[in-house]
């Protein structure tokens, strides 16, 4: 019986060990986004600049991002998502979602992101949560980001 209790608290903590355990710039990957407020959608086509982001992109805000977008300040726990597909003509008129490409996550910690605006980032290869493809603690992600200081670093306005 207590073998069971241990698996079960290692089931319901691990995943908020994880981070830690990846290192202290470490964003994980984020459960049940899908769920958060879809704040909006864009279609990127091809000659988008980075060509990496060409694709139906949702994106999802946790609701602490959510009450952000409202008043224009972020506090730790912010979260976004995008959630980046490929897409594929179906016919001369129509664009198709096609394959998950990324699922990007920001989430807002300013003490443990300082070097990055107070924002962490990780993006997920294909959507897998063992896929992270970040490698140098968000620095080439905040390099696109730097430049919307106006906005908290987001090229995402209002609800």
């Amino acid at each position: 019986m207590k073998l069971r209790h241990a698996a079960v608290a290692v089931a319901l903590f691990a995943p908020a060990l994880a981070p830690l355990a990846q290192g202290a710039d470490a964003v994980a990957f984020p459960e049940g986004y899908r769920d958060w407020y879809q704040h909006h959608t864009t279609v990127n086509l091809q000659g988008h600049t980075p060509e990496g982001e060409v694709g139906i992109q949702n994106v999802y805000a946790n609701p602490a991002a959510r009450a952000g977008l409202r008043s224009g300040t972020f506090e730790d726990g912010a979260a976004f998502v995008v959630d980046r597909f490929s897409f594929r003509n179906e016919d001369a008129d129509t664009l198709k979602q096609d394959v998950r490409k990324v699922v990007a996550v920001m989430v807002r910690d300013a003490e443990r992101f300082k070097a990055t605006g107070g924002w962490g980032f990780q993006a997920f290869k294909g959507g897998k949560a063992d896929a992270p493809v970040v490698k140098d603690g968000g620095t080439a992600c905040f390099s696109c980001h730097a430049p919307l200081t106006g906005n908290s670093f987001l090229f995402t306005r209002g609800e």
